[in-house]
């Protein structure tokens, strides 16, 4: 067992034990370089050496859902395996069982669906990640009373033959988790669960061995036989297990009750709650079928079977076959059948909100997970549903621009409030057109227009003068254009509104950056750092605290590149990449500033380059800093196919020209003078003046350093 002060990895500082179990012991820890608590798990000994045999390891470290902890990291540590995820604060449901005793169902439906949107998500992935222990001591309820699925075992995404041998929660395991039918009769014992004598494991086994023989308990134990029994157990879990387990904690939430350890005492769940509704109380009678056959055959059939439980109850299905009959009298009863469809118009709009509901839900959970292609989709299929309600306009901007599709979402910003189809009617319209003025002015702010970002900000408070992020963004924008002291104000203002510490850090850091106090600054925004509570606004402190850095001059390099190490893979991919951007170009400078280490800061510099290339993250400027380095280092041949690639992409650009050129000059510098010839490079400056012309620019100083070059060799008689 870990001591508190234990140092993994020189990252994480062990804080206490927090349980244990048969997964493995549990450690609240600290994340030194995050400055955050995490949860790090000491795994099964069945797991070892698996972790570098595999890449599912990869799979797990890539989930990215709300309600799932994110994996951090995999240790081995002097053989032993540790996993790294996220501290979810709260407590966990079995413990608040204890309090309340059970829930309501509205609240219980609530999380039901959630948490089957996590496991429609884990089930979903490649391979599946089967939880294979969900109960309520394995969910988490957060201070506002949502729910985070905690504890998925990892080892079942590394080893299939696992499956066959997991451990097994009393009375929340189905049948097929139990090793064999002698285990499931040592529980029943261990339960005390019977007034008769107990079975012996030998007893079960000498039963069980019986060719296509009823194996019977005693039948005091039951009154039934447990044939149906014994031929489930040890088939092992999939994903249909998670369902069953699912359904077990939801019984208990409901009914207060943990259900029985003998599948055959379990009491049907209408009986404990006779106010369920009929569609509720008909999916977890599925997820417990003691089949797996005749279950919901993964999260995504159970989610799809929640998103459309109103469809179950009795009321529905009459109104359902008394419109198909309705439809045969129409003809002759036209006008009191009028009367009758419109009940049903009602209920079947009813149903629409339901489903559009759902739909938005689900789509703002594949944003968050990354997933923005099938976000988009889904949002656009609900809105064909509802096309008058205005979230599903604000929530395709969202996705836009959290695709980092700036321009684009400019676009359809502007075409939604131009020419809109939605309707704004009450106060929650009135706010989600506030956001709409809000995703728009952030996605001018990312293109650095900050004159349109303030503007749309602005009118995202006349909208919604409630919202204190709106005023936090005017105020990073005042502060930006030139008005720090109306910034000021602003900010004043955004804290009466209850905006948070991390925001008030951001405000002050640019505040003091625009202002020119850059240390002032640093300090600020180091502070937004460690606070922030998402990832968008600590993506802001970071590059804007590298950025003063850079402003306060060399001697602050090392600080730089600390920064942006440690922020560089705490971020989703992109906007990873464009940290990584920012560091290389610091181990660049760091290059010409510390001549003894100049090489190593330009191989780490190309390294970085070249990693984000491969990746697609090939901007413009992205190549001709490759090329730049491949010329400090020496490779003149790999820079030329660099600028070769640059102009064969941007033709119209004088840049790649301008390029070639110095690296021409830069490859006749290395020959002895007899055997120089300029005239390449000539044709390259020619070309990059002509285009240069073109752009009416005139404030590049490399063209002009290159035009006295090209003077220079006219006059030595070189051209």
């Amino acid at each position: 067992m870990l001591q508190p002060g234990t140092r993994l990895n020189n990252t994480y500082t062990v804080v206490e034990a927090i349980g244990s179990g048969g997964g493995g012991i549990v450690y609240k820890a600290y994340h030194e370089r995050l400055q955050t608590y995490v949860v790090v798990k000491q795994v099964k000994d069945r797991v070892k050496g698996i972790l570098d045999a595999r890449g599912e390891a990869d799979v797990l470290k890539n989930i990215k859902h709300t309600r799932l902890p994110r994996v951090y990291d995999f240790l081995e540590i002097d053989g032993e395996i540790f996993t790294v995820m996220d501290f979810i604060p709260g407590e966990s449901l079995d413990k608040v069982l204890l309090k309340e005793y059970k829930f309501s169902q509205k609240e219980v439906f609530t999380w039901t669906l959630r948490l089957a949107e996590a496991l429609s998500y884990l089930h979903s992935l490649n391979p599946p990640v089967i939880h294979s222990d969900i109960k309520p001591a394995n969910v988490m309820l957060t201070p506002d009373r949502d729910v985070c699925l905690i504890d998925f075992n990892v080892s079942l995404a590394f080893d299939q033959e696992m499956r066959m041998s997991t451990g097994v929660s009393s009375g929340y395991s189905p049948p097929e988790q139990y090793r064999d039918f002698s285990s499931y009769c040592k529980y029943l014992n261990q339960a005390n669960f019977y007034n008769a004598p107990t079975v012996t494991m030998r007893e079960a086994d000498e039963t069980a061995a019986l060719n296509d023989e009823t194996v019977i308990m005693d039948q005091s134990i039951s009154g039934q036989t447990e044939s149906s029994i014994s031929q489930m157990v040890g088939r092992g879990v999939d994903e249909r297990s998670d369902v069953y387990s699912l359904g077990a904690t939801v019984y208990h939430l409901l009914t207060g009750r943990k259900p029985a350890a003998d599948f055959d005492e379990i009491t049907p769940i209408r009986e404990l709650v006779p106010e369920i509704s009929e569609g509720f109380a008909a999916i977890i009678e599925k997820m417990m079928s003691l089949e797996p056959e005749n279950r919901y055959q993964n999260g995504t059939e159970l989610l799809y079977a929640l998103e459309h439980v109103y469809e179950l109850d009795s009321e529905y299905q009459n109104y359902c076959k008394k419109n198909r009959f309705r439809k045969l009298l129409i003809a002759g009863m036209f006008v009191a059948g009028a009367a009758m469809i419109a009940g049903g118009f009602l209920l079947m709009g009813q149903e629409n909100r339901v489903a559009y509901n759902r739909s938005i839900e689900k789509a703002q959970s594949l944003m968050e997970a990354g997933e923005f292609e099938a976000a988009g989709n889904l949002i656009q299929n609900a809105r064909l549903r509802l096309p008058e309600d205005i979230h599903s306009y604000k929530e395709e901007l969202l996705c836009l621009f959290s695709m980092g599709e700036y321009e684009k979402a400019v676009s359809y910003g502007k075409d939604i409030l131009n020419n809109p189809s939605y309707i704004v009617e009450g106060e929650e319209e009135q706010a989600a057109l506030g956001d709409i003025f809000y995703i728009l002015g952030n996605a001018y702010f990312e293109q650095e227009d900050y004159t349109n970002a303030g503007a749309c900000f602005e009118q995202a408070i006349a909208q919604n003068q409630k919202n204190c992020l709106y005023f936090r963004d005017d105020a990073i924008v005042q502060a930006k254009t030139g008005n720090a002291d109306a910034g000021e104000q602003t900010l004043e203002t955004a804290i009466t509104l209850g905006l948070g510490e991390d925001s008030i850090y951001m405000v002050q850091g640019e505040i003091a950056f625009s202002r020119g106090q850059y240390e002032e600054a640093v300090n600020h925004l180091k502070e937004s750092v460690q606070a922030a509570q998402t990832d968008e606004l600590r993506r802001r402190a970071v590059i804007l605290c590298a950025q003063a850095y850079k402003r306060m001059g060399d001697e602050w390099l090392a600080d730089e590149i600390k920064l942006l190490e440690e922020a560089e893979n705490t971020f989703t991919l992109q906007t990873s990449m464009h940290i990584s951007e920012m560091l290389a170009d610091a181990y660049a400078r760091k290059a010409k500033a510390d001549t003894g280490q100049s090489e190593n800061y330009y191989e780490m510099a190309l390294a970085r380059f070249k990693d984000l290339y491969e990746k697609g993250y090939s901007t413009e400027q992205m190549m001709e800093n490759i090329a730049i380095l491949y010329q400090q280092t020496d490779r003149l041949d790999e820079a030329q196919s660099m600028l070769n690639d640059m102009t064969d992409k941007y033709p119209a650009d004088y840049k790649p020209y301008k390029r070639l050129a110095f690296l021409e000059a830069d490859r006749q510098q290395k020959k002895e003078n007899i055997n120089r010839d300029y005239s390449q490079m000539k044709k390259y400056y020619d070309q990059a003046a002509a285009l240069y012309e073109e752009t009416g620019n005139d404030g590049d100083t490399e063209m002009q350093m290159l035009e006295n070059m090209m003077q220079d060799l006219k006059k030595g008689g070189w051209l």
